[in-house]
């Protein structure tokens, strides 16, 4: 039988290793997110064409998705990076072939034994930013022995690790192509690589075939660098999550933060002499300074472009140009004004959670409860909670039973879930109960039920509570002589309370207790 909960574990989890939201995930899939939502709590399964969609996305089989048998190798932590690593590299990619070119008469001539021991320091940062497509020395060998087809078919029985390998040691023989093909069963690092190797080649097509494969800050470049012919330009620091005051720190290590290129480079300009790299290190320096000051000072006239497009209500402009705003403060502003205006749908759909809460207030007032639930998770935290209180008060369970699990109840779980249970809604209490409550809400919940003396909801909860919490509630209903009830569930209480309650059996004489609860001592 299949475990829907532990499906939902196995798509959390390989959907977060891809950094993509339940939204990205389903737009991947061409569904609604509410039903990845439902798929990652165990509340429904996909059908089989969603299956296995999800398996050629992820790279794995159908047999290790339903069994939540993913290997490690499909398991990788996220590689941290930076939107200046990329301007960056094709610095130190630059340097490295002026370098080359100084080189290349000699090398061609013969070089020395001490310059190739050089070389040889490190053949991988040499093979991966120097070979140029169709410029490697060993290219038309790797071409002729790779059969990218055949690795194809192998690749999902494989690890990410081996084909990783692979593509990188024949990166030279592949398309764009392939590497679109390629990309369910490699590592977001192999599959970047590749296509720095060919990016000449990589179009909307391609792009989109690798989009989901990738973090979102590189596919925003790689889509920049298609519109504009293969220029790039710098993903915002809010988008990638670096803050420009941070650009001095992630620059650095030279070794790691600005290419292998760049490190190869120097280390051959050394035999050129000190004047040489010092030149070098110079010119490196005034290109991050530069960068910084004209980064700064762009976004400077970005803002006051939009301030200026706001004062004069240039919607569209605005509409357009939105993504691009880092300034908190602005966003706000602008979600202000276009709220005043009654522009609310405007606001939902540009700048998703910064909706008025006359909005909700007039939704609710007129029942509009379709829309809500089109927009709930868009919303502020607080309003998500202020839309679950009025569908408890209107005792809308159904709408609250659909999109319970998705919203914010932090503050109101125990509140909405004990209306529930009070109005006979206790399939919705128990739900609540296990997805949206901390530990002392549901004993709020069970406290509710053990006021009535509904021992059959408390069985409903019993696996949800703490045994120390089920212990106590025994140790009560002991000292009211209702052994019944302590017979039902010793089974779930703690040993401290099972001592106490045999110390209560003693104290009565009940021998009968004293035989039950001596097998859980």
């Amino acid at each position: 039988m299949i475990d829907n909960i532990a499906v939902g574990k196995t798509i959390a989890k390989l959907r977060q290793n891809k950094n993509m939201t339940q939204q990205q995930l389903a737009a991947a899939l061409n569904v609604s997110h509410q039903a990845v939502s439902k798929w990652e709590t165990g509340a429904a399964l996909p059908d089989v064409q969603t299956l296995m969609a999800l398996t050629r996305l992820f790279g794995i089989t159908m047999e290790q998705l339903l069994n939540d048998e993913v290997p490690e190798d499909r398991v990788e932590p996220p590689r941290p990076a930076s939107p200046f690593d990329e301007p960056i590299q094709n610095i130190g990619n630059f340097v490295n072939n002026i370098v080359n070119g100084i080189f290349k008469p000699k090398e061609a001539s013969g070089a020395g034994e001490d310059e190739g021991a050089e070389d040889a320091e490190a053949p991988e940062a040499d093979a991966e930013f120097e070979e140029a497509p169709g410029e490697a020395a060993g290219t038309a060998e790797g071409a002729d022995d790779f059969d990218a087809q055949r690795l194809l078919q192998m690749a999902p029985f494989m690890s990410k690790s081996a084909v990783d390998e692979l593509l990188l040691e024949h990166k030279n023989a592949l398309t764009a192509g392939d590497i679109a093909r390629f990309a369910p069963f490699a590592s977001q690092e192999c599959i970047e690589k590749l296509i720095q190797n060919n990016e000449q080649e990589v179009n909307w097509d391609v792009l989109r075939k690798v989009a989901p494969f990738l973090k979102r800050e590189v596919v925003d470049r790689l889509a920049k660098a298609a519109a504009k012919g293969g220029q790039y330009v710098k993903k915002s620091a809010e988008s990638s999550g670096i803050n420009t005051e941070d650009f001095g720190k992630a620059v650095q290590d030279v070794g790691q933060k600005i290419g292998a290129g760049l490190e190869s480079a120097f280390r051959r300009a050394t035999k050129l002499g000190n004047d040489v790299v010092n030149g070098v290190a110079s010119t490196f320096n005034d290109l991050v300074e530069n960068t910084k000051a004209r980064q700064a000072r762009a976004e400077e006239l970005r803002k006051a472009a939009c301030e200026r497009a706001l004062a004069d209500e240039k919607w569209d402009w605005l509409a357009e140009h939105i993504p691009e705003i880092r300034d908190e403060e602005l966003l706000r502003s602008i979600a202000q004004k276009a709220n005043g205006l009654g522009m609310h749908d405007w606001v939902l759909e540009h700048l998703n959670g910064y909706a008025d809460t006359r909005t909700i207030d007039a939704a609710i007032e007129a029942g509009n409860w379709g829309w809500l639930g089109d927009h709930v998770w868009q919303f502020e935290d607080e309003l998500q909670e202020k839309i679950a209180r009025a569908a408890a008060q209107q005792e809308n369970w159904q709408w609250l039973s659909t999109y319970a699990e998705q919203i914010s109840l932090e503050n109101c779980a125990d509140e909405i879930a004990i209306a529930a249970y009070k109005a006979e809604a206790r399939v919705l209490a128990r739900q609540i109960a296990e997805h949206c409550m901390t530990d002392a809400q549901r004993e709020a919940l069970a406290n509710e039920a053990i006021a009535v003396g509904d021992y059959d909801y408390l069985q409903q909860l019993v696996e949800l509570l703490s045994p120390e919490f089920i212990g106590q509630a025994l140790v009560a209903n002991a000292q009211q002589a209702q052994w019944d009830t302590v017979a039902r569930f010793v089974g779930n209480a703690d040993g401290d309370s099972i001592d106490k309650l045999m110390e209560l059996a003693i104290a009565e004489g009940n021998f009968d207790a004293i035989d039950m609860l001596d097998e859980f001592l």
